[in-house]
């Protein structure tokens, strides 16, 4: 993998991390504006911001590492 292909991967991820953010902070906004049971969709949504901030910081920091490497 050469450096640029490596910053694109990088520059990918810090891409997906701010997507998760905001899907994270618009789920949160809702849970207190939410009846009870919508409460349970918020969660889903949350749910599945959480995996792809974990996936996003995992990916950024592997490329980091490579990247360090060279």
């Amino acid at each position: 993998m050469d450096v640029a292909e490596l910053r694109s991967k990088i520059a990918t991820a810090k891409r997906r991390l701010m997507v998760a953010e905001e899907e994270m902070e618009t789920a949160l906004h809702g849970i207190g504006q939410a009846p009870r049971a919508d409460k349970s969709i918020i969660s889903g949504s949350l749910s599945v911001a959480f995996t792809e901030l974990k996936a996003a910081r995992q990916d950024l920091s592997d490329l980091e590492q490579v990247l360090a490497q060279e």
